[in-house]
């Protein structure tokens, strides 16, 4: 940020850079343009008066830090909250043009500067610039209207909500959970991240979108340059693209042109270029390549000098899929894709890059190539990390089951689909666009929750949102992620063995289960009274507390059949053991059945959010639980899967196991082994090596075993896979209980 400021501070005229040395402007440049800090915030919700917005006097009002969540830095609100902060600026030679930058606002802002209406937005993860020039003052006045309200009750709230915020304000991992009447407690609104001032001379970019088209070929692609610009007036200028080595040593490439600006100092106006470029260094995903990323710094100037400049990195990578397999292809090469659903929290402002880096490392630790980024926008910080370390991204659209169904809001759902993609579609790592999660006319399961479901509601809406998504040809576009690929076998269906059947999808997009965290972690939200419900009944007020952090103790011990034991210790285990077996039987089988037909496969769902009982395999004080281990192992690249034929295991009756390789590699493993051992209390039952050429990119069966079990005691089998100089390059256990 520094460097970028700098550059800006240098278009300035010599008379104008004084003013900005006798202000104190300059000398600590960033600590001038960033507005982070302690600002003032008073309530403003009725019967409140707008009054306070023109009041000088705010030594009464409370202190909040800039940017955050509210919620997160202790104010527990709903609605409007009234922030007022003060800053200098120079005072400006009549060319020179100031713009407020907000990098986040949740949910609905108003601005005024100096008791004057600047500006307004309606979305929580946009960057949005709000022109100041004509209001600014040398010491200024800045009162930012936030709210983030409560949805309206009346009908079911959560069948027509009325804001684009996803997971933020209805799902089952958010505080009270999704169909309780505290569904909608601690508010994600606020200015959760920076706030920034910048001054210009006659334009200012503000926004810089750089996608790969590869109608040339993978070796002469083109870079689709478009960029949003405000100008004062009418006017020409060179426009510079300089495409740089960010993280790499290779070659530059620069395009200049003569362009028209049109007067549009508030509402900003496109400008497109074609950037055609030879051999440059293709961005690959980790563990297949080298993360190649480039800046694309873009300026204006004229006869008098730089008028704007700003970059955005980027990297140049193809992604599509086969028609006929519906595999993922990456610059060409078919990849398996084993991906785990996030959301990091529901208070974006609390997550820094360290953060995301440390989620990411945890990820890659467990051999997840993929994220699904469920149903919100994440901070900046994910997507600049994702493309560094080669993370692959699958971006929801902000929509989670059901809306207002009006034309009114398919239109601001578009509006703002549209601000998703224009502002995070230069990042390579984001493969494909999904619009909207489980919709109400896909979810059929939402007749027997809403007296008014209709087969056609929100069917508009989705339709919307995809075409808006579908104009981006550089991604794969999910125009849904539709109940038909969630795979619930063993929690709110069926049991665990169920994912042993054939799939019916390429994508998978949710599995899994809920697991209890370890008893440290469950004592910092659940009261010692409460940690021992009476029974095991749902209706139990003893579960009440439970609930509201996300716990479900129907599907707990009706469905899945979880048992509790004689105390909290043995339900933790119970729990956490019941979650990393489906996690295990459901991975590898998902794998097995690698492009036919599953080409993508999303474990649902990787951290606990918050101090809650979910699905997490890493719970919110980022322990990991045995499901982390277990996903770790069935998620190994090369994988000696283990298939139990036999579903339920008698003592002394045949049971059949097969044992398989799979490869997700980019290279053969010729003349490697598959190694087994199949153990029942200290007595070996079977013990075998077999040959076998491992292909690039394959999977195959390679033996089936005829076992009996001896005993009732657990029997465990042991398979590894080494390669021809004797290196394991993959190891699996599974345990297989046996009834007498």
């Amino acid at each position: 940020m520094n460097i970028t400021y700098r550059c800006r501070a240098s278009i300035l005229s010599l008379g104008f850079l004084l003013q900005l040395i006798s202000s104190g402007a300059i000398g600590q440049l960033p600590s001038t343009l960033d507005l982070s800090g302690q600002w003032r915030i008073r309530d403003g919700n009725p019967p409140a008066s707008a009054a306070w917005r023109d009041t000088l006097d705010d030594s009464q009002w409370q202190h909040l830090k800039v940017p955050a969540n509210w919620y997160s830095e202790g104010v527990d609100h709903q609605g409007v909250l009234w922030y007022r902060t003060r800053f200098t600026l120079p005072a400006l030679d009549t060319d020179y043009m100031a713009t407020l930058v907000f990098d986040g606002v949740d949910y609905q802002t108003d601005v005024w500067l100096n008791n004057q209406q600047a500006g307004q937005h309606k979305g929580y993860f946009q960057r949005f610039s709000i022109d100041i020039t004509d209001t600014a003052r040398i010491e200024n006045v800045l009162a930012v209207r936030v709210d983030s309200p409560y949805e309206t009750p009346g009908k079911v709230w959560s069948f027509h909500k009325q804001l684009v915020k996803g997971v933020f304000n209805h799902h089952d991992t958010r505080p009270g959970g999704a169909w309780s009447d505290r569904g909608q407690d601690a508010n994600s609104g606020g200015i959760w991240a920076p706030v920034t001032s910048h001054i210009s001379r006659g334009a200012v970019i503000d926004n810089v979108l750089a996608v790969p088209d590869w109608s040339r070929g993978l070796e002469h692609p083109i870079l689709k340059v478009s960029l949003d610009y405000r100008a004062n007036r009418n006017r020409s200028v060179v426009m510079l693209l300089r495409l740089i080595p960010d993280n790499f040593i290779g070659q530059s490439y620069q395009l200049e042109k003569n362009v028209s600006l049109l007067a549009s100092q508030h509402d900003a106006q496109t400008l497109t270029a074609n950037f055609a470029l030879d051999n440059p260094a293709l961005w690959w995903p980790s563990g297949h390549g080298k993360q190649n990323l480039y800046r694309l710094e873009v300026s204006f100037s004229d006869r008098l000098g730089m008028m704007d400049v700003t970059h955005v990195r980027t990297g140049l990578r193809q992604i599509a899929t086969d028609p006929q397999e519906q595999s993922w292809l990456i610059n060409g090469k078919r990849l398996f894709i084993r991906g785990t659903n996030y959301i990091g929290s529901p208070w974006l402002g609390s997550l820094t890059s360290a953060d995301y880096r440390r989620d990411l490392v945890m990820m890659q630790q467990a051999n997840i190539n993929a994220i699904r980024v469920h149903a919100h926008v994440a901070g900046r910080a994910l997507y600049d990390l994702a493309d560094e370390m080669g993370m692959l991204l699958w971006q929801d659209f902000p929509l989670q089951w059901g809306y207002d169904n009006s034309a009114t809001f398919a239109q601001e759902a578009a509006r703002q689909a549209a601000d998703m993609t224009r502002q995070f579609g230069s990042h390579p790592a984001i493969v494909l666009w999904s619009g909207h999660n489980e919709p109400p006319w896909d979810a059929t399961w939402m007749q027997y929750r809403y007296p008014d479901w209709r087969p056609d509601i929100n069917r508009a809406l989705t339709a919307s949102v995809a075409q808006v998504l579908s104009q981006d040809n550089s991604r794969i576009i999910h125009a849904h992620s539709s109940t038909a690929e969630h795979y619930w076998q063993g929690w709110y269906s069926g049991q665990k063995s169920d994912h042993l059947k054939p799939a019916n999808n390429s994508i998978i997009s949710e599995f899994g289960a809920q697991a209890l965290p370890d008893l440290t972690t469950l004592k910092n939200f659940i009261p010692p009274a409460d940690l021992w419900p009476k029974t095991t009944d749902k209706t139990d007020e003893g579960w009440r507390i439970w609930a509201y952090h996300n716990f479900q103790p129907h599907e707990t011990f009706e469905l899945a059949k979880v048992t509790r034991g004689p105390n909290i210790s043995t339900f933790i285990k119970n729990s956490q053991q019941y979650q990393a077996s489906l996690i295990q039987l459901a991975a590898e089988s998902y794998r097995r059945q690698r492009y036919q037909p599953v080409a993508a496969l999303f474990h649902f769902m990787f951290t606990e959010n918050w101090p809650s009982i979910n699905w997490g395999i890493v719970d919110y004080l980022r322990h990991p639980k045995p499901g982390y281990f277990a996903l770790q192992q069935a998620y190994q690249p090369v994988l000696p899967s283990i298939e139990p034929k036999t579903e339920n295991w008698v003592q002394g009756q045949t049971g059949r196991i097969g044992l398989w390789a799979i490869n997700d590699n980019w290279h053969d493993y010729p003349q490697a082994s598959l190694h087994w051992k199949i153990l029942q209390s200290g007595m070996t039952l079977s013990e075998g090596v077999q040959d076998i050429n491992l292909k690039a990119d394959s999977g195959l069966k390679v033996i089936e075993l005829q076992v009996i079990p001896r005993s009732a005691e657990t029997i465990k089998v042991i398979s590894d896979i080494l390669n021809r100089q004797g290196t394991v390059l993959g190891h699996n256990e599974l345990q297989l209980y046996v009834q007498p």
